[in-house]
């Protein structure tokens, strides 16, 4: 175990070493601001998340990794913009109200607001200005959460460490991340800070099937079973992933899996 989480801890210092320093920018949150918190897309079957800017689509007040799947958290944002366009259509002028959004600050701290680090993160993303009185908008998606960040946590170890049967455990951390660019007109502006929770498991993202004949948790299907699940785009965030892919990975259902011949 101490192997592996040596060399998670590894890839998370590459990862912490992609944030960079970035020139703070002036507070305006009245022009740019993150609407919500996007929920995954449903149905996808090539594995890529594909979101809209559709202010109605669904959006998640929190979120949940599972760290047997999954050693990170990417949050994808509604961003808008409520610039005015400034473009005569009589006149040769060029639209300067679209906003190009350069980086992400993200800090995070424990449940209790005790601080555990906070980072920038450069992001690349374009958000266009407001038609009549409805703001215009656009995904943007950032790493809010790494394998160091996680792995800061005594009590996450202890859950990793303990979970030969996957149980309702969690650990939470609360995000905060603002976003900050420039339109097109050279203005610099930054966005609301947007408090994210995302609780860390593991094993509870995984939907076991558990069959009859075998002791649970395994990932042996119920006789006459026929039911085609579609895993999500981002396995081991937010959504529930069908055993049939991942359950090698857990000890306890593999063994159970083999447990008076099953497959």
């Amino acid at each position: 175990m101490k192997r592996v989480l040596g060399s998670i801890l590894a890839v998370g210092s590459l990862v912490g070493g992609a944030a960079v320093a970035f020139p703070a920018c002036v507070h305006d949150d009245s022009t740019m601001f993150i609407l919500d918190a996007l929920a995954q897309p449903t149905g996808s079957t090539s594995g890529q998340c594909s979101y809209t800017s559709d202010p109605t689509q669904p959006y998640l007040p929190q979120g949940i990794v599972d760290f047997a799947l999954r050693q990170e958290y990417v949050a994808t944002f509604l961003v808008g913009n409520q610039m005015v366009p400034e473009v005569n259509p009589t006149q040769l002028m060029t639209e300067t109200s679209f906003i190009n959004i350069q980086g992400a600050v993200v800090r995070v701290t424990k449940s209790d607001g005790t601080p555990v680090t906070s980072f920038t993160r450069l992001v690349g993303a374009t958000i266009p200005p407001s038609t009549g009185s409805t703001p215009g908008y656009g995904p943007v998606s950032v790493l809010i959460l790494d394998p160091t960040t996680i792995l800061s946590d005594n009590d996450v170890i202890t859950n990793i460490e303990s979970a030969a049967i996957p149980g309702p455990s969690v650990v939470r951390f609360v995000t905060y991340t603002k976003f900050f660019g420039q339109t097109l007109g050279g203005k610099s502006v930054e966005s609301n800070e947007f408090e994210f929770p995302v609780d860390v498991c593991s094993g509870c993202l995984i939907g076991f099937s558990n069959g009859p004949d075998h002791p649970a948790p395994n990932c042996v299907p119920t006789a006459g079973t026929t039911t085609t699940v579609t895993a999500p785009c981002l396995a081991g965030q937010d959504s529930i992933v069908p055993c049939g892919g991942v359950c090698g990975i857990i000890p306890i259902c593999a063994a159970n899996d083999a447990f008076d011949g099953g497959p």
